[in-house]
């Protein structure tokens, strides 16, 4: 209901009678969101949001899509760009250092010492068993479930003397496969069932 709510506030300040209340539609809806405790998983408005009860929302395309009344400009911040050439050269030399900066991190993260690419890092949502609280833990799409449980009894900061197992639709999860090779999906919400060992 609170979604729906936050969509019609952004109807209406979209609609031509509106008039120069657009900004208030656009405060007045973001502070639904933060007063409901809606939460944005995956960073992605195409992938819907949750509310603070774990329900999933699929937000409406004129929410996500890219707005089309937007006039093009060649000046940046004010100041007009000066000459073609210069702005070729600085491409050129942008592309050299990010071409650099890709193959430093790939080096890296083949020896084993650089940072997960951000692409493949994804953002677990697991409700807890114990006491039904959300936690959100970052971790990468090819992790086993034995290291996502562990992640997860660290961030929760569970007695050693428990133990989280992982179930997802219905159905436990094996601990030595991927989230991804048993059928999750990214967006949707595991559950951590907390057992004694």
């Amino acid at each position: 209901m609170t979604i729906r709510t936050v969509v019609d506030v952004l109807q209406e300040s979209r609609s031509p009678e509106a008039g120069d209340e657009d900004s208030n539609g656009l405060a007045t809806a973001q502070s639904i969101l933060s007063a409901a405790e809606i939460s944005l998983p995956t960073g992605d408005l195409a992938d819907g949001v949750y509310d603070s009860f774990g329900n999933y929302y699929q937000l409406p395309q004129w929410v996500i899509s890219d707005p089309t009344n937007l006039v093009v400009s060649n000046e940046r911040h004010g100041i007009a760009e000066t000459s073609a050439d210069g702005d070729d050269e600085r491409r050129r030399e942008d592309a050299e250092n990010a071409s650099i900066i890709t193959d430093t991190q790939r080096w890296q993260y083949e020896k084993g010492k650089g940072a997960l690419k951000a692409r493949d890092e994804i953002t677990l949502r697991a409700r807890l068993s114990e006491t039904g609280r959300d936690f959100d833990v970052t971790v990468s799409k090819s992790d086993s479930v034995g290291s996502v449980t562990r992640k997860l009894a660290k961030e929760t900061l569970l007695s050693p003397e428990k133990k989280i197992r992982l179930a997802y639709m219905g159905k436990m999860l094996a601990e030595n496969q991927s989230l991804g090779a048993q059928g999750w999906q990214i967006g949707h919400v595991v559950n951590a069932l907390v057992f004694n060992r």
